[in-house]
């Protein structure tokens, strides 16, 4: 399975939910791998929500960095949804992800500004590890998508 930066997929009965209950369908966007010299490639994704009211004035998420994609500026999406940047991105092998790629559906891709946009507020909201914006920020060099700051160590 060939899951390039920018990939907007569908992964139907996803299996790593993270809060219970059964498994369902889940909207990723591909934000790159762990690179070519890792044992174990590791695939990172966004994943997206739809429940947009939980980012409202009074949700449990309102002072979180989000995005917000509109289905009028990006029909890959069939709903609006959001990416929540106080998330950290999921760290999936790809072993794995082709596994189950019976369950999942390649929808588009993301245009080069906006995954720029998503690294810059990944790089600045402090809860993706430097080492995941580090392989990040090699992954969109490899895409050809350049000129992006290198992630900060964080001081201990």
């Amino acid at each position: 399975m060939n899951l390039e930066v920018g990939t907007v997929f569908r992964w139907d009965n996803f299996p790593s939910h993270k809060f219970g209950g059964e498994s369902k369908a889940r909207w990723f966007v591909c934000l790159g791998s762990s690179g070519i010299f890792a044992q174990v490639t590791i695939v990172y994704l966004s994943t997206t929500t739809t429940q947009l009211q939980h980012f409202g004035t009074s949700g449990t998420r309102r002072k979180h960095s989000k995005f917000i994609f509109k289905t009028n500026e990006f029909p890959v999406f069939d709903e609006e949804c959001a990416i929540d940047f106080h998330e950290q991105p999921y760290s999936i092998e790809l072993a794995k992800i082709s596994n189950y790629q019976n369950d999942i559906e390649i929808k588009g891709m993301i245009d080069e500004n906006t995954m720029r946009m998503i690294y810059k507020r990944l790089s600045s909201s402090g809860f993706t590890s430097p080492k995941i914006l580090n392989d990040l920020h090699a992954s969109f060099n490899r895409a050809g998508i350049t000129g992006l700051k290198k992630p900060k160590h964080r001081k201990k």
